[in-house]
């Protein structure tokens, strides 16, 4: 009986070519959010999506080249729909700012495994938290601009801007944190990004005249 020929290094088998892209970004955007970098193996990983274990380093080649084409597949989920809202400028600066701020929590809510890896990325000074930062860097800048003209205008409360920053965004662990959100009592289901985007906003705005 003849043998089926080895296949080289770098050359993916029938089998592991079939595998899409975005399948085996979505798995390892939940081993990143779930284990942390350092925990990730990308030969257990591998093996967990049913391939050789050099399944995933023949495609991405390094545990960082993954993490980054990860981030990139993540933000190409969630960003879009804040960008368009930041970008509708017939509307007025407080409907754009309070639309934005709406489609981030809303993606969080539908990516929770994202806002998990940023959350843990957040809280160490790394060059994936720069890598991150540098990315959001457009999208955190119109949303700037539009948040210092609400407040030169009287129509925001007179703060910092990492202040708005963090107040608007840090309730997106109500969706990194899900299982702590299920022990108080929220539903897997649960609808309520608007709620919260209405309740954060609602006490940013002034109340006072311009």
């Amino acid at each position: 009986m003849t043998k089926a020929p080895r296949r080289g290094p770098g050359r993916p088998a029938a089998d592991e070519a079939v595998l899409q892209s975005e399948e085996v970004l979505q798995r390892a955007l939940e081993a990143f959010a779930d284990q942390g970098y350092e925990a990730v193996s990308i030969r257990r990983l591998s093996t967990e999506l049913g391939m050789g274990h050099t399944f995933i380093s023949d495609r991405y080649g390094s545990k960082e080249s993954l993490w980054k084409a990860v981030v990139g597949y993540a933000m190409e989920q969630s960003l879009p729909s804040v960008a368009a809202e930041l970008a509708d400028v017939g509307r007025d600066d407080l409907e754009r700012l309070v639309a934005s701020v709406r489609a981030l929590h809303r993606a969080a809510a539908e990516s929770s495994h994202f806002a998990r890896l940023l959350d843990q990325e957040a809280r160490v000074e790394s060059a994936r938290l720069d890598y991150l930062h540098g990315l959001l860097v457009p999208v955190n800048a119109t949303i700037k601009e539009l948040f210092d003209r609400l407040v030169a205008d009287g129509r925001l409360r007179p703060m910092p801007w990492y202040l708005f920053y963090f107040l608007t965004t840090a309730p997106t662990s109500l969706y990194s944190q899900p299982p702590l959100a299920r022990l108080m009592g929220r539903p897997d289901d649960a609808d309520d990004h608007d709620l919260m985007t209405e309740l954060v906003l609602g006490g940013l705005l002034s109340r006072e005249p311009a």
